[in-house]
């Protein structure tokens, strides 16, 4: 990973969904596209591309070392939990898996 990555606000919520998406093994036609309406094609794809860079440990790290620089306020990280919420509903499918991580991003957030 580049460690002079930087990540916009749009950016790293691009990230943040596809990360997510990928909790339960499924990444579904469903996801990609909630994920595409909201940050643009072009957007999901330089994310997508940095996402498969990375493990899971350094993408949750990446995530988590953004968090004070795009989402401090309370209204942020609501509005970002919101987006979170929907992506795990876009596929009808919000199982226990999507659930434990939302719940536990909330208290990291």
């Amino acid at each position: 990973m580049d460690q002079k990555l930087y990540f916009n606000e749009k950016e790293l919520l691009a990230f943040l969904l596809i990360y997510i998406a990928h909790v339960d093994m499924v990444f579904s036609d469903e996801e990609k596209q909630m994920i595409q309406d909201r940050v643009g094609e072009d957007c999901y794809n330089r994310m997508y591309h940095e996402y498969k860079q990375m493990s899971d440990y350094q993408a949750y790290e990446l995530i988590l070392s953004y968090k004070e620089v795009h989402f401090p306020t309370e209204e942020k990280k609501q509005n970002l939990l919101h987006h979170m919420q929907e992506l795990f509903e876009s596929d009808h499918e919000f199982n226990i898996m999507e659930k434990e991580l939302l719940h536990f991003l909330e208290r990291m957030m």
